[in-house]
Formats: C-alpha cells, sequence, structure tokens
C-alpha cells in the first residue's frame, strides 16, 4: 500500500477508535525502524487541549490499525503516536512488539 492508502485506511479507523478524544487526522510516512526494515509511521493527530490517552486505549487503537492493514495485505510493522494541535511537546507512542502476522 502506499501512504495515501494507508493514511485514508488509518483516517477511518482511527476516527472510530479515537473521535472521542478529538481525533482530527492521520499522517503517514514510510520509513525503516531501529533495526532497519521497512515500517510505516502513523501520527494521530488531535485536537489542541486534548487529554492524554489511557495506555489502553492507544493500544487498542494500535490493534485495530494493524489488523486492519493486515486485512488489505499490507505487512510492514505500523508505528502509532499521538500529536495534539499545538503542542509542541514529544509525541506519544505505541510501539508494540510483534504480533499477528509481524515477525
Amino acid at each position: 500500500m502506499n501512504d495515501s492508502e494507508i493514511q485514508a485506511l488509518a483516517d477511518s479507523v482511527l476516527r472510530t477508535r479515537l473521535g472521542r478524544f478529538g481525533f482530527q487526522r492521520a499522517e503517514v510516512r514510510s520509513g525503516v525502524d531501529y533495526s532497519n526494515d521497512p515500517a510505516v509511521y502513523v501520527d494521530a493527530v488531535l485536537g489542541e487541549g486534548a487529554p492524554s490517552l489511557e495506555p489502553d486505549t492507544l493500544m487498542n487503537a494500535h490493534l485495530a490499525l494493524s489488523d486492519a492493514l493486515l486485512e488489505k495485505g499490507e505487512e510492514r510493522f505500523p508505528y502509532l503516536q499521538t500529536k495534539r494541535l499545538g503542542d509542541n511537546d514529544r509525541p506519544e507512542e505505541v510501539a508494540l512488539k510483534p504480533f499477528r502476522g509481524h515477525a
């Protein structure tokens, strides 16, 4: 999948999972991870002043995104983090150990 296709899918999945937390959009970029394997990086952009997410909420959003990508044939590992509009602080990141189809 290309970044535009992944962004459309991520927007849909993350709006369902994070909409009540002020989800605005997904930003997607392809790259390589720490072990030089192909990866997909997704920023879930939340509205200004959005609350911090509980780890379980972010983890469940990450799992839903990963499952949706796998269903479409995308095998690169997705890294998900959040950032807030107007916030210059470091993003919150969820990088799970490999699971379901990710080696």
